[in-house]
């Protein structure tokens, strides 16, 4: 519910992109880059916080000057761009994954994983994205940010890899919410959605909030000085946790009922609407 605050100390900024800072054509307007740039000029820490693999994070981001950390994967990895060094991971085990191939067999669905900072897709997969019910511009992303293989068993044996996060689609709802259903009640996995069609596995601790968190930890940031801005269900701790939570307009009821703050659209330039409200920009 959207309440009024003293003007808080924000020094780190999270911001999901798609369905947030993005509008949906997955354009980074000219004011909200603008917003971004002024904040990082003084000194606030500004980052994607995403589900997506760094190459599918678009380097009209990561080449505004001062912008330094990114989360990925829900939580799963969180990179310094400078040192080009990860900082944080908290992955499924390459073993446990194999086990979870099994189980997503049983389900009519595309899946991938994300591990060692790229995309890995079957060409099973990959070669078909059209069959699974992915708007065209989620299916030019998922073809420039997957790697094609193979199989995807085999990749893993021989890299024994972390896997930061399993994504899944699929062309019927109702198998959607099957899965959703049945793979949310494994108790070691977090279960998540960003998109209508899709699914996002990770491991149970793992989401941005607890990545936000523990960034904020490593540069000396205490929570009341985080401010996070989302729209979907795998943004849900991270704007919870935040001492300053903002949910956009046009997201989900349960986070704007968990939020500080309910901002404009992501059409509407809410982020900026947002940061411009908490912070002096």
């Amino acid at each position: 519910m959207e309440q009024e605050k003293k003007q808080p100390d924000v020094r780190l900024i999270g911001l999901d992109l798609d369905g947030t800072t993005l509008t949906s054509d997955k354009v980074l307007t000219p004011h909200t880059k603008e917003i971004l740039e002024k904040c990082l000029a003084e000194g606030i820490q500004v980052l994607p916080a995403t589900g997506r693999v760094k190459s599918g994070i678009p380097e009209y981001l990561t080449q505004i000057e001062g912008m330094r950390y990114v989360i990925l994967s829900n939580g799963a990895s969180v990179l310094d761009l400078k040192e080009d060094k990860v900082l944080y991971q908290n992955c499924i085990p390459w073993e446990r994954a194999l086990e979870l191939f099994d189980v997503l067999e049983t389900y009519d669905t595309f899946y991938d994983i994300y591990a060692l900072g790229a995309g890995w897709c079957e060409a099973r997969f990959y070669d078909n994205v059209e069959n699974y019910g992915i708007e065209k511009h989620i299916e030019k992303l998922v073809r420039t940010s997957r790697n094609r293989i193979d199989d995807l068993r085999e990749w893993m044996k021989e890299n024994k890899a972390p896997v930061e996060k399993i994504n899944m689609f699929f062309a019927k709802e109702e198998d959607r919410q099957r899965a959703f259903r049945e793979l949310g009640q494994i108790e070691d996995l977090a279960v998540t959605c960003s998109l209508g069609n899709n699914l996002e596995i990770n491991g149970a601790t793992c989401n941005k909030g607890d990545a936000m968190l523990n960034l904020g930890k490593i540069l000396d940031i205490p929570i009341e000085s985080i401010m996070a801005c989302g729209d979907g269900n795998n943004d849900f701790e991270m704007v919870k946790m935040a001492g300053v939570g903002v949910a956009m307009k046009n997201g989900e009821e349960s986070l704007k009922e968990v939020a500080d703050f309910v901002t404009k659209t992501n059409d509407e330039e809410g982020v900026a609407y947002a940061i411009e409200h908490f912070c002096n920009v």
